[in-house]
């Protein structure tokens, strides 16, 4: 997978309304723990996220929980497995990517790429990865945010994921 550095911002409204609740549940910190974040306070998005749970080593990611809306997309829930035991196929490392770079980084990441799921025809989406955790030094899970965009005119070329910039 190429991934280009866009510069882009992101555009889905789902996206920047779940990045601005974590930016304001940080406070000061680099990112927020999971008892911070409260799902009664974003019911709305419910359905397109998915927590996922980050152990050390090895660095694996393992899905707590995935919204309606992304395993119907998807076909099948994840809930309980490991990213990496063969659930995407040739995408894994693509997965993973987004995965490992939030824990590395200690930061966000957000994407845009161009997917085909299983019997379905390809589609856009965006997707935000957002660290969480007891302290700043360790990220111990991850809030996932996924939307399907309908424009076509912000489609990357198939193969190609454009990091978008995250931040208000």
């Amino acid at each position: 997978m190429e991934r280009i550095k866009s510069g882009n911002k992101i555009s889905s409204i789902t996206l920047i309304e779940l990045r601005d609740y974590w930016l304001e549940k940080r406070r000061s910190r680099k990112f927020p723990a999971r008892a911070d974040i409260d799902p009664v306070e974003f019911p709305n998005l419910l359905p397109q996220i998915a927590l996922v749970d980050v152990t050390y080593d090895p660095l694996r990611f393992r899905y707590r929980l995935i919204g309606t809306t992304i395993t119907a997309i998807s076909e099948r829930d994840a809930t309980g497995h490991f990213i990496d035991e063969n659930l995407y196929g040739e995408r894994t490392e693509n997965m993973l990517w987004a995965f490992k770079t939030c824990v590395h980084t200690k930061t966000p990441v957000a994407v845009r790429e161009q997917v085909q799921f299983v019997k379905k025809e390809r589609v856009v989406v965006e997707v935000l990865v957002l660290p969480l955790g007891e302290t700043d030094d360790r990220v111990d899970m991850a809030l996932v945010c996924l939307e399907i965009i309908n424009s076509l005119e912000k489609a990357p070329a198939m193969g190609t994921s454009l990091t978008l910039d995250w931040s208000d």
